[in-house]
Formats: C-alpha cells, sequence, structure tokens
C-alpha cells in the first residue's frame, strides 16, 4: 500500500510550480503569443551571455498605433492552435495576449518564473511528498495536479502556432523591445526560451527532497545537481516526467515549426 502524502510546509525554492508551468506551457507552446513589462533577471546559465539592459519604459505604455494588433485577430489566432477547453480558458484569462506573450518569452529566456503573470494556472491541490524507500519524495499525486495542463499543452498545433507568431512578429516584438531591450530580436529570444525548456533535466525516477533547512520550513530538493537548476528548470521537475516530458516535446515542436536553432 502506499504511503500516505504529507501536506505541504512550502513550496520548493525555485517558485511556485504552478506559474512555471504556464510559463512553460505558454512560452513553450503559447510563448509566441503572450508578453510582459518586467525585465527578467540575469539567466542562471553560464551558456546564455550576462548582458545589461537599458533602463525599461513604463508598465503601462502603449504600443506604438502601427504595429498594435487587432484584439480580435490576436484571438482568432490563437485559438486556431488548439480546441482544448483549457488551453481556451487561458487565452480568455490572459488579458493582453500581446503584453503577456512578451513576459513570459522574455522570463522563460532568463530562467524567471513568470507566476505573477499566471495566477489562474496555480494548482487547487496543494504540493505533497511520500515516503519510498526510507527517504522523502514527491508524491505521484503532486504530479498529476498539472497533467490536465500538460495534456492542453499537447493539444497545441506547432503549424498554427508558428502562423500566429508570424503574423503577430511586429507587434510581439515592439512589446518585447519596450521591455528594455531595444535591439533585441525576437526570434534569438524565443529560441533561447524555447531550448531552455528542452534543455531542461528530466530525471526518471522519484524525485528526493528534503526539509529546507535555510528557509526552515518547506522542502529543497535531495541532490544539489537539481537544488541548484533555475526556476524553470525546477518548475519542470516538480510537473514530473509525464507532463514535463509534453511540455518540452512541444517546445521542440514549435521551435522546429518556426524555423529556429536549437540555441
Amino acid at each position: 500500500m502506499p504511503e500516505p502524502t504529507q501536506p505541504e510546509r512550502r513550496p520548493l525554492r525555485g517558485g511556485d510550480v504552478a506559474a512555471i508551468v504556464l510559463a512553460l506551457a505558454v512560452a513553450g507552446a503559447i510563448a509566441y503569443f503572450w508578453f510582459h513589462r518586467q525585465r527578467a533577471l540575469p539567466p542562471p546559465s553560464p551558456a546564455v551571455p550576462e548582458q545589461a539592459a537599458p533602463e525599461a519604459k513604463p508598465p503601462d505604455a502603449a504600443l506604438p498605433a502601427a504595429v498594435q494588433a487587432d484584439p480580435a485577430q490576436v484571438k482568432s489566432l490563437l485559438e486556431a492552435a488548439s480546441a482544448d477547453p483549457e488551453y481556451r480558458r487561458w487565452l480568455a484569462a490572459g488579458g493582453d495576449l500581446v503584453r503577456l506573450w512578451a513576459v513570459l518569452t522574455d522570463n522563460l529566456a532568463e530562467g524567471v518564473s513568470p507566476r505573477k503573470q499566471l495566477p489562474f494556472l496555480v494548482p487547487e491541490q496543494p504540493f505533497s511528498v511520500a515516503e519510498q524507500g526510507g527517504r522523502q519524495v514527491i508524491a505521484p499525486a503532486s504530479y498529476a495536479r498539472y497533467d490536465r495542463f500538460a495534456d492542453a499543452v499537447a493539444s497545441i498545433d506547432p503549424k498554427a502556432t508558428a502562423a500566429a507568431y508570424r503574423a503577430l512578429r511586429p507587434a510581439v516584438e515592439t512589446a518585447y523591445r519596450l521591455l528594455g531591450y531595444p535591439d533585441a530580436v525576437l526570434d534569438r529570444v524565443t529560441a533561447r526560451a524555447l531550448h531552455r525548456l528542452e534543455a531542461a533535466p528530466r530525471p526518471a525516477g522519484p524525485v528526493a527532497v528534503v526539509p529546507h533547512a535555510e528557509a526552515g520550513a518547506g522542502w529543497a530538493y535531495a541532490d544539489p545537481v537539481l537544488e541548484h537548476l533555475g526556476a524553470v528548470e525546477k518548475h519542470l521537475l516538480r510537473m514530473g516526467p509525464r507532463n514535463a516530458g509534453k511540455v518540452q516535446a512541444k517546445a521542440r515542436e514549435i521551435r522546429e515549426a518556426l524555423g529556429l536553432r536549437e540555441r
């Protein structure tokens, strides 16, 4: 009989899983559709060079009229990517999808959790652990909280996503530059965001956790290698092998449909 799960003490360090989840999903599958106005922190991965960005524009700065996207067109293009009810719910709750698209792409590329922009994806059930072989591991029930999310991501059509990306690129790229990257090329940033998802480690077996020593409560990954991963990678881990695999596969399919290189 499986061991009973234990109540959550606090999310693993790295941010709320659900937040990333959406980030993952949106950036990996919908990442091309949404934008944000806050600058991301420097990426934890040494493979991505650190660059000082100029001061960002005010968060509420409007896009120039010449590149503003018609909301009806944006919605139509994005809805064409999937008829999945959960995916459609995301679109309805996303607000300004062009800005959100920009933020999520930026956050993912820089390894920053976008959970503040995606509150509607927070799981209703708490994070939980189970006893296995004398150690505490992330409980299967904790992974299952993201099954519906991962299934919605898997339903997205890469070709339709690529078509929307190309149609909305002028508005999306402008929104991204208004975040404080005046010379940024959207294709390069998008490739970085998708590559981060694709390259994240995905352990096949149970993932051990230990009480968080520094915080005094909550959980940390028992494996130092996993504990030192960035927020995006940690969120994928918390989704479990099944769900993380679906998100990573979709990120790869979208990147290939866009004709972007792995890095």
